[in-house]
């Protein structure tokens, strides 16, 4: 981006009569997921400094790819972000045709920009350029949102943005046949700048439509420059600058990079370390043994642990030892990485706070025991008495956790079989 900043920054200066837009053809947010299939939190810093940068350093239009939804859903009308107003303007100027949703929305289907020309024959006149945003499947959609296939969504839209533009253009990120199938059978359409991820891939002519081909993460730039003859019609042609050390990087764009991989490295070294603390902070607890005077192990709030429980309820305590439950904190140490405080919700005991990382508000017991179910045992224990733990709806209370996105194959009927006591 550095480099791009300031190839880009050159160019408008040496050539201050040319105006020029910068676009984004897709996959310019990121998409590593957790095991569930959501985002990481890894993933959704670095996208939201990507956000930032593009409207510090101004990208005038970006497509949604596929790659790109699961940020951008979040956002969206119900998603985690509802009712809280949109902190990216870059959000205002992405563009998707066919990813769309009855609830949520990833883009409009395209956007419209005016420029100035300086040419004698359209001296101060403007010209309307219509960007339209188009995706293939290449990743999986959040819930919500579906893609419709990309070709029949062009036939749709292309039609209404000629209505208000001078010239479209679709920036996409499609597989080879819906690309050939809408240069080929889609009119109105000036060029297509297509994000292959091949740098190699010469440009072609299908008709009237140009159609050039951009790669991956911009270790190069590309023009598509347009000329008008002087009968007004236009020509297209494209080139590709490298943004090698030749170009050089930008001081102030850079400084905002490795501002955005300190944090990002910085939340994940977090994440690892409160991990590791919370697993020695529970330790005691979750073997049934007392905290040492001077310990750093949180109050308890209530939770005695399931060896509490053993001791009058021995052949519910077995049932429950050689369960999955037993082993659920196991894999936050496995997939440390992937580690949030809203993970404790389901693989500990007794979180107060999903979204704190407070000693006293995180989960008391590692795995998940009989209390995450029954409830806080240490009233129990020291007055025992019927009528205590009572689960008057379990379908309810195990969905919480096993959820289609996590559970997808979790039936309640069989599960119980293996747990029931």
């Amino acid at each position: 981006m550095a480099r791009r900043v300031n190839y880009t920054n050159a160019f408008k200066e040496k050539f201050k009569d040319i105006p020029s837009l910068l676009v984004d053809t897709g996959h310019f947010l990121a998409d590593e997921r957790n095991t569930h299939g959501e985002l990481r939190f890894d993933a959704v810093i670095r996208s939201d400094r990507v956000l930032r940068a593009y409207d510090q350093f101004p990208v005038d239009v970006a497509n949604v790819s596929a790659y790109d939804a699961p940020y951008i859903s979040r956002w969206s009308s119900t998603g985690e972000a509802a009712g809280r107003p949109n902190p990216y303007p870059m959000l205002r100027r992405v563009v998707s045709a066919n990813i769309v949703g009855e609830a949520k929305s990833a883009g409009a289907p395209f956007v419209v920009r005016e420029i100035v020309e300086r040419s004698n024959a359209r001296r101060g006149k403007p010209t309307r350029v219509a960007f339209i945003g188009l995706s293939s499947p290449e990743a999986t959609l959040p819930p919500g949102l579906r893609l419709i296939d990309p070709v029949e969504a062009a036939k749709r839209v292309v039609p209404e943005a000629k209505k208000q533009a001078d010239v479209v253009i679709v920036l996409a990120h499609l597989q080879t046949d819906p690309l050939v199938r809408i240069a080929r059978e889609v009119t109105g359409i000036d060029a297509i700048i297509n994000g292959s991820g091949d740098i190699f891939k010469a440009p072609m002519r299908l008709g009237a439509t140009f159609v050039a081909f951009t790669p991956f993460e911009m270790r190069t730039i590309g023009e598509l420059r347009f000329y008008r003859d002087a009968q007004g019609r236009l020509s297209v042609w494209d080139r590709y600058i490298s943004l090698d050390d030749e170009v050089g990087d930008d001081p102030e764009s850079l400084k905002v990079v490795e501002e955005a991989r300190g944090a990002e490295t910085g939340a994940r070294a977090g994440s690892r370390q409160l991990l590791e603390s919370w697993l020695a902070q529970t330790r005691a607890l979750t073997m049934g043994l007392k905290a040492r005077p001077g310990s750093e192990q949180p109050p308890a709030a209530g939770f005695v642990s399931s060896g509490a429980c053993a001791q009058c309820h021995a052949k519910e305590y077995a049932v429950w030892a050689n369960s999955g439950h037993t082993r659920a904190s196991d894999h936050l140490v496995i997939k440390k990485h992937e580690f949030e405080v809203s993970c404790l919700a389901c693989h500990a005991t007794g979180l107060q706070k999903a979204e704190s990382t407070a000693p006293a508000d995180l989960a008391k017991i590692q795995n998940v025991g009989c209390e995450q179910c029954h409830g806080p045992g240490a009233d129990h224990v020291a007055r025992p008495a019927k009528g205590y733990g009572r689960i008057p709806a379990a379908q309810g209370l195990c969905s919480a956790c096993h959820t289609p996105q996590t559970s997808p194959a979790f039936d309640l009927k069989t599960a119980w079989e293996k747990i029931k006591h």
